[in-house]
């Protein structure tokens, strides 16, 4: 059977019938060993492709469960070396895209319920990568990218409506991202490049906005928030940074950058705790080891420093 390129999958047109129908669209090349497909589909105008194929692939296992009305899965695996691909949706409407190539010892879980839900996960040019993206309501979106790294790890839930989570791990060694989210139209981005970095973003509520990004080595991010429309950003650069925000109340804004000089020097480490409403706080560090602590309690308050 001649190689399907995923690009194929937006000329094919679905029957439409009145019953409950399956697309299936699976390639396996010749060359490859102990390749397992399974898909199984049970609604109206559900469709899948999976795609294993190109030499020295082996063992290699590619799952997919849609039930429900016009979802989508795709899927590729190339070169891959005991890899995993796992896609489930259930609902109507729900999107995701998965995509491997060059690595060895990948795995890829895609799991979505409810409607309108879109997952997009591409890692090329990997080794011993781990991406995991749960979704439960409507109208969420989580994408994660790891490219050209190594034993990188990536995952996002989320749980409710018009969440959106973005992670993009690229040139990056062992590097570990965690993003929760629980609520209504939250976002979450993180990008991280470098070594050993560690980020956790946690949502819950409604509005919030939190950034992670990281470069250098050995930095760690924390954002905590829980109310209405808090907004975090954390930037890192050089080396052994530590940043944490935990905002709980509505309309509070942290802002924290971290960096040393001439590519040289970092090991600066950042805690701020805000519990109330409409509190503010800066903190912008330049140079080696100076830390900063700031805890606000209550409403309209406002902080800023710079060492």
């Amino acid at each position: 059977m001649p190689a399907l390129e995923l690009s194929d999958a937006y000329s094919i047109k679905p029957f439409r019938t009145g019953m409950a129908i399956m697309m299936l669209f699976t390639c396996q090349c010749i060359t490859a060993e102990e390749n397992t497909v399974y898909q199984y589909q049970e609604g109206l105008e559900n469709f899948a492709i999976s795609q294993q194929q190109f030499e020295a692939t082996k063992e290699n296992t590619f799952e997919q469960d849609q039930e429900g009305t016009q979802n989508s899965a795709y899927g590729e695996q190339k070169q891959e070396s005991d890899s995993s691909i796992r896609q489930k949706q259930d609902g109507a409407f729900n999107d995701s895209h998965v995509q491997q190539q060059y690595g060895s010892n990948n795995d890829i879980h895609n799991v979505q319920v409810g409607a309108e839900n879109s997952a997009t996960t591409l890692q090329s040019v990997t080794h011993q990568n781990r991406a995991l993206t749960r979704q439960v309501g409507f109208g969420n979106e989580a994408s994660i990218t790891q490219l050209s790294g190594n034993f990188n790890d990536a995952r996002i839930h989320q749980g409710g409506i018009a969440n959106r989570a973005d992670t993009s791990q690229d040139s990056g060694f062992y590097v570990k991202s965690h993003t929760e989210q629980q609520g209504n139209d939250n976002n979450a981005a993180v990008s991280q490049t470098g070594v050993g970095h560690f980020s956790v973003i946690a949502q819950e509520g409604a509005f919030n906005r939190g950034l992670v990004q990281q470069s250098g080595a050995q930095q760690e991010a924390d954002i905590l928030q829980n109310g209405l429309a808090n907004q975090s950003i954390l930037l890192q650069e050089d080396d052994y940074n530590q940043a944490s925000t935990n905002q709980s109340g509505n309309f509070n804004q942290v802002v924290i950058q971290q960096n040393g000089v001439f590519g040289l020097g970092g090991s600066h480490q950042s805690v701020v705790s805000q519990v109330g409403s409409f509190n503010a706080t800066a903190i912008s560090q330049t140079g080696t080891s100076s830390n900063a602590t700031v805890t606000q309690f209550g409403n309209g308050n406002s902080v800023s420093l710079s060492h």
